[in-house]
């Protein structure tokens, strides 16, 4: 098993608001080489938060970035739509505009050889709008 090592930041944006969910950009890089993790997709992270004690948490949305707009080499940067639920993905719930919201989020895979790779970090989001 080895390490990850995610940064994630608020990806909120007052210029572009994307009804119903929260914004993240989640950086993903190897401990050991410090090379990006390309190749992500949604199932491969997972958060946890106190609003998920109430309501279900969900990615909605996994995007990963590219280096430059006309370069197509993965960032391993990674946009994560939030979305809440009331019973998980049945009835979409806003986010309060101005409230914060707090998340855990876990990046994990398993590579050809079976080796599990994991890593996680906190953020603290605020919703801009509706």
């Amino acid at each position: 098993m080895s390490r990850l090592v995610i940064t994630a930041v608020s990806g909120e944006s007052k210029f572009l608001d994307i009804v119903f969910h929260l914004e993240l950009f989640v950086s993903v890089i190897d401990s050991e080489t410090g090379a990006p993790v390309t190749g992500l997709a949604a199932d491969h992270f997972r958060l946890c938060s106190p609003v998920g004690m109430v309501y279900g948490s969900v990615i909605s949305a996994c995007t990963e970035s590219t280096w430059n707009p006309a370069n197509t080499e993965a960032a391993g940067c990674y946009t994560l739509n939030i979305a809440v639920s009331k019973d998980v993905e049945k009835q979409k719930l806003e986010w309060m505009e101005g409230e914060f919201y707090t998340f855990g989020i876990q990046a994990r895979y398993t590579d050809d050889r079976q080796a599990t790779h994991l890593g996680q970090t906190v953020v603290r989001v605020q919703s801009l709008g509706k």
